[in-house]
């Protein structure tokens, strides 16, 4: 996967995604929001590590991806800039 089509990454708590219980790094892209915490190396490791991971589950709109870990109680996300069709 090209990493100028992720948009940002979430790795945190099962059950909220807003940022409570987790972290967001984003890609340096320039739409990224000025409070954004920009981590271009924190996203390539987290996209990678989600998109091998034998759980991953595309959504419907194909603008994120994601793997939980019942075990572990986490929750990882990759967003996507544009749609992935799978």
């Amino acid at each position: 996967m090209d990493i100028s089509n992720i948009k940002k990454v979430y790795s945190g708590r099962i059950g909220c995604a807003c940022g409570c219980m987790g972290k967001y790094s984003y890609n340096d892209l320039p739409d990224t929001p000025d409070y954004a915490s920009v981590n271009v190396r924190s996203v390539k490791i987290m996209a990678k590590r989600i998109l091998n991971d034998s759980a991953l589950v595309y959504s419907d709109c194909g603008r994120y991806a994601h793997v939980e870990d019942k075990v572990r109680n986490t929750s990882k996300i990759v967003y996507f800039v544009n749609p992935v069709v799978k």
